[in-house]
């Protein structure tokens, strides 16, 4: 028993040490003409290589921001579109230490024509505290280029690719829109891309939920307790 009460405290000591609980994509659906789709899939080896006419969505890392970055959209729900520039929403600063989610949405059909691919509805377990939407412009990194240091480590990003220069981020670009629902746990995201250009978006989701327990609290929480029930009978065993 006493080993057993050894291993369970140094198990406890780990899931305490573990990083905060952010969320992540939960599901995806499509709406939209027959040719489309949506997937939630694993992260690919590379973001330019996963070529679709449907739109690919994966989650890509969790943890706590390491330095302060400004995002173009700060995920209150409402209605947005890429142009003209300002209508994509209010900006947000994520500071050091927030802790996220990141997820990654890509429509990347890979063909000369222009592809509507209809509409991504996306649900996340926590709520949208920031977007990136902008890719590399007349040289300068957008904030999606800034934010690939948030992508799943398995996968290799386009930062600071330039050609076409229709690439990448939906700011100032038509036919390029999304809504945020349901408290900002929902989005649905309707791109247009063309001449084998793709778009792309990155979304901050956060950590715990304040005074809600997280599976990973209430994995800690129930250890902790079979932890201390089982020292007090390996007490009373020895009275």
């Amino acid at each position: 028993m006493r080993k057993s009460l050894f291993v369970g405290a140094a198990a406890l000591t780990l899931l305490c040490a573990s990083p905060a609980f952010a969320g992540f994509a939960t599901s995806v659906s499509y709406s939209g003409p027959a040719g489309g789709g949506a997937a939630l899939v694993s992260p690919p080896p590379s973001a330019l290589g996963d070529v679709s006419t449907s739109y690919q969505v994966w989650n890509e890392s969790s943890g706590t921001i390491t330095s302060n970055i400004t995002l173009e959209n700060n995920g209150a729900p409402g209605s947005y579109a890429g142009a003209p520039p300002s209508s994509v929403g209010t900006p947000t600063t994520l500071t050091t230490g927030t802790p996220y989610g990141s997820t990654f949405i890509q429509l990347n059909p890979g063909v000369a024509g222009t592809v509507h691919s209809g509409e991504a509805i996306i649900m996340f377990s926590t709520k949208i505290i920031g977007i990136a939407l902008s890719g590399l412009t007349n040289g300068v990194p957008g904030t999606l280029d800034k934010t690939d240091v948030y992508g799943a480590p398995s996968t290799t990003y386009p930062t600071n690719y330039n050609n076409p220069n229709n690439n990448r981020g939906i700011i100032g670009k038509t036919n390029q829109s999304f809504v945020i629902t349901d408290g900002g746990l929902e989005l649905e995201v309707k791109l247009t891309a063309n001449n084998f250009g793709f778009k792309e978006l990155r979304v901050f989701t956060a950590g715990s939920a304040s005074g809600v327990p997280e599976p990973a609290s209430i994995a800690i929480w129930s250890l902790a307790g079979t932890f201390f029930a089982g020292r007090g009978w390996w007490r009373r065993r020895q009275r």
